[in-house]
């Protein structure tokens, strides 16, 4: 598939801290910016061609179809498999082009503010725990 133009080519779309691709409606990658590199770890020539759904733990595989045919309202998280078997939280937006076989997705990572949010949880749990402990004593 010929992504023409400015779209993908631009330092918008290269320099963005975010993830930013296009992809056909069968899922597959067809332009990555740089930012998945630096995220995920694959070279850009490794993820290009290949299907996003690859890149998720099987359970998220219906979120992947959610951000393809861009009809969620909002964002989606969807986390993605880094190439150390890792993974790695984001929130997805996509755009589907009138008139064109290709769509625009866009992940912001939220993986720390993720791991902060359990660390908070986890401490408010522990001091309710404390409580409870006291009071039965």
């Amino acid at each position: 598939m010929d992504i023409p133009d400015r779209r993908v080519s631009g330092p918008a779309f290269n320099d963005s801290p975010h993830l930013m691709a296009a992809i056909t409606p069968d899922g597959v990658l067809t332009v990555v910016n740089a930012a998945w590199e630096r995220a995920l770890g694959y070279r850009l020539d490794e993820l290009a061609g290949r299907k996003l759904a690859r890149l998720v733990d099987d359970a998220d595989r219906a979120t992947v179809r959610k951000l393809i045919n861009a009809r969620a309202d909002g964002l989606i998280e969807l986390a993605l498999r880094c190439k150390d078997g890792s993974y790695r939280a984001f929130e997805w937006e996509g755009r589907r082009v009138a008139g064109e076989q290709t769509i625009f997705i866009t992940g912001k990572d939220v993986t720390d503010r993720r791991k902060l949010e359990v660390t908070q949880s986890l401490r408010l749990y522990e001091l309710h725990a404390e409580q409870a402990r006291r009071r039965k004593t």
